[in-house]
């Protein structure tokens, strides 16, 4: 073997590090335990001023959403309570009317009403009907009207009120009003498109536009769809506009 290999073997044994002693392991142990209990020490500290930073938040939150949790429940609770009562004196406004007894089914339904949503709807359209029973039209118009311009109504309730209001209101309200109303109410989707048609053709008439009002009419007596009431009144009103007979005598309402 060559000095220097022997030279560096020894260098090598000189240099290697000695098996820890069972007391020095001992000590290593006990200064690792005690680290790790530091470092918990050190995370309790930040979990501790994070507590104090933020607790007034947290609590707040919890606040808050325990008070959203309940007065939710409450608001269900108020709402069905509301609507349990609107519904005992609709009915009972309707068993007034059934006996005759108009002044007090009246304000029954007036008091639905005030209440709003679907049941007041309800109250107005029958109020409505009342008031027209009694030769009150324009009453019973200026509710169709307003009920057809809620915007917090479903549009089952805007477009029957729409149309409605269109009906009764040919007449009285001015044409092109209730043509633009109308209008909306159109589209082939909608459930009184072809009422809507239908009144939008007497309305033009009653502009004095003729040509118009024959075209929507030739239009619902096309469509295939027409249901057989709409299009019995179309081929009448057609041929009423398509005579020399003044635009005065033609019908000025049809049924929706």
């Amino acid at each position: 073997m060559s000095k220097k290999k022997a030279g560096s073997r020894k260098a090598a044994k000189e240099n290697k590090t000695p098996d820890p002693s069972p007391e020095e392991e001992e000590e290593e142990a006990i200064l690792n335990a005690f680290m790790t209990e530091i470092e918990s020490d050190l995370r309790d500290e930040q979990l501790q001023r994070f507590w104090d930073t933020y607790k007034n938040v947290v609590f707040a939150g919890l606040a808050a959403l325990i008070l959203g949790v309940s007065g939710y429940q409450y608001w269900a609770a108020t709402e069905s309570d509301r609507l349990a009562t609107q519904a005992d004196t609709f009915a009972q406004a309707a068993e007034d009317l059934e006996a005759g007894n108009t002044e007090s089914a009246i304000a029954g339904l007036a008091s639905v009403a005030q209440e709003g949503g679907a049941y007041g709807a309800l109250a107005q359209l029958r109020r409505a009907a009342v008031m027209l029973e009694q030769g009150n039209t324009d009453e019973a118009v200026n509710i169709y009207r307003s009920l057809s311009e809620d915007v917090t109504l479903d549009f089952a309730f805007t477009d029957l009120a729409t149309v409605l209001w269109a009906l009764h209101g040919v007449d009285i309200e001015d044409p092109a009003t209730l043509e633009d109303a109308l209008s909306s109410l159109t589209s082939p989707s909608n459930a009184y498109s072809y009422s809507a048609l239908e009144l939008m053709a007497v309305l033009s008439a009653k502009r004095g536009d003729l040509g118009n009002a024959i075209n929507l009419l030739e239009g619902l007596l096309a469509d295939t769809n027409t249901p057989s009431s709409v299009r019995s009144r179309a081929e009448e009103l057609s041929a009423v506009y398509k005579s020399p007979v003044a635009v005065s005598s033609a019908p000025s309402a049809v049924a929706p």
